[in-house]
């Protein structure tokens, strides 16, 4: 009875090698993760930012209107959110202005 457990066991493995073996083959030579650029990061977090930011205005606008915060409250958290608005379009400007000083250099030679 080993015997055929045994043989089994082979004809179970020799499955799993021939199905399992061109379905990883390729993998050696492609990369599982792309290397994260930091200036590209900061840019796409800048940008969602600033539609929340945004956002914000937009709903503490609403609320203003339907009368659920004072008058006070209102200017002082959206003076607040248009600061941070400032502050983000600054920062994707900065940005923008690097990335085409970058892209106008020309490239090193190595």
């Amino acid at each position: 009875m080993t015997f055929v457990h045994f043989i089994q066991l082979l004809l179970v493995a020799a499955i799993l090698l021939g199905v399992g073996l061109p379905l990883f083959r390729g993998l050696s030579k492609t990369r599982l993760f792309k290397p994260v650029n930091p200036e590209i990061e900061e840019y796409k977090h800048l940008l969602v930012r600033k539609e929340e930011v945004l956002l914000s205005i937009k709903e503490l606008e609403f609320d203003f209107k339907t009368d659920k915060i004072s008058e006070e409250d209102y200017q002082g958290v959206r003076n607040k959110l248009e600061l941070e608005a400032a502050s983000i379009l600054e920062n994707l400007d900065r940005l923008e202005r690097e990335k085409k000083s970058a892209a106008s250099r020309p490239a090193k030679a190595t």
